[in-house]
């Protein structure tokens, strides 16, 4: 009697979850639904802002797609850390053809140990720009269309308290091993997951890959100072322009990841440093996140079952994971319009039990990032630490 009551406390969890994927359903619905709006009178100009480090699959693409945007008054900086940087070749040769519209800037001066925007913040206190009323900050591997900045600048003067406008983005895999997995889980769990989120309260975190600001909302949160050292920089970029009294919008465009293969264990250490980074920002919220997660409650639910011999209710358990599978692969195909193959079948059960694996992986505080190894403090503060794990000698100096 026990054993059965506990295979039905599993079997409403699980069951549950499948509510959780009927409202991400329907916020995608309602969120790519919504009509597009009318181009403004002016377009305001827009600052460009592309932090690079190494050189990317598809970099030349990816930023031609970029510099190539119907849009009559923007400009692109690219700025590096260094300048021995693999990139630098090419971003000088782009420098050489569209000289009135990109440049680059090699910075140089004291990094918290979140460099990519160490460095943005170094290029806006150490290099003066005429003051476009917009700073578009965005990744160096993602590749959209011509239509990219006005579709999201028309969000952005929708509302002037608009503090903010961000964008999904959605997997591309360019080589056939870790890069499908890796796409299928942008695809079908992190933009669902986002899709909840927004259908549950209102934005308030951003995704790197775009983040278009008004200037007087970054300056009057405090500037990227405050977030030099800390992991998760776009949601507490977020945060800290919702607590100067803008808000967030979630653009309808969703910008394409140029995702490249990578060794398992590579592959490994990146999805673990975003699901830890998601983590440093909501801890309960992200602890109680596995009630979204239907396949240990269902599987636990089923076995149970069948080896009580309820094996028509086991077949009902499986027929609902199925439909859980089926809800995410439908809003892979309807709004993310990237449909799951037959063929990829595999890689979506792969990534139910990865998923699994990842999020009790998440409870440590170790990350390997670019190379440096940090540990991740309360609030999402990075230690960097030397190759023994222990922290480096070195003291950041900016807080």
């Amino acid at each position: 009697m026990v054993v059965f009551d506990f295979s039905v406390v599993l079997l409403l969890v699980g069951g549950g979850s499948l509510v959780f994927d009927g409202l991400a359903w329907w916020s995608g619905h309602r969120h790519f639904q919504k009509k597009i709006l009318p181009d403004p009178p002016v377009w305001p100009p827009v600052l460009m802002i592309k932090p690079v480090a190494g050189l990317d699959v598809g970099a030349r693409e990816n930023f031609l797609s970029l510099i190539h945007q119907d849009y009559p008054n923007f400009s692109v900086v690219f700025v590096a850390g260094s300048s021995d940087d693999p990139i630098i070749p090419l971003i000088d040769e782009l420098c050489s053809s569209y000289p009135d519209s990109v440049s680059l800037k090699v910075v140089e001066g004291p990094r918290g140990a979140n460099r990519k925007i160490s460095n943005v913040f170094l290029l806006m206190e150490q290099n003066s720009f005429s003051d476009e009323p917009y700073i578009l900050l965005n990744d160096s591997d993602i590749r959209v269309g011509p239509d990219y900045l006005r579709s999201i600048m028309r969000e952005a003067l929708e509302d002037p308290k608009t503090g903010l406008v961000t964008c999904f983005q959605r997997g591309n895999p360019t080589g056939p091993g870790t890069s499908q997995l890796a796409s299928v889980m942008l695809n079908t769990e992190a933009i669902p997951q986002g899709l909840l989120a927004t259908a549950l309260a209102p934005l308030d975190f951003a995704y790197g890959p775009t983040m278009l600001m008004r200037r007087d909302a970054l300056f009057k949160m405090g500037g990227l100072g405050p977030i030099r050292n800390l992991l998760a920089d776009d949601f507490h970029l977020a945060q800290g322009i919702i607590r100067a009294g803008f808000r967030i919008v979630l653009s309808k465009y969703i910008v394409d990841a140029q995702i490249p293969d990578q060794s398992w264990r590579s592959f490994w250490e990146q999805e673990r440093r975003w699901v830890i980074t998601y983590r440093s920002c909501r801890p309960l919220g992200y602890a109680f996140s596995i009630l979204l997660r239907p396949f240990p409650f269902l599987l636990g639910s089923g076995v149970l079952f069948e080896s009580s011999g309820h094996f028509f209710v086991a077949f009902c358990i499986l027929f609902l994971w199925f439909f859980h599978l089926l809800i995410l692969a439908d809003i892979a195909k309807r709004f993310v319009l990237r449909p799951i193959s037959k063929r990829q079948i595999h890689l979506l059960i792969l990534r139910e039990i990865l998923s699994l694996a990842l999020y009790f992986a998440s409870f440590g505080n170790r990350i390997l990032w670019r190379g440096r190894r940090f540990s991740v403090l309360k609030g999402g503060r990075l230690l960097e630490l030397d190759q023994s794990g222990r922290p480096q000698n070195q003291i950041h100096p900016l807080s």
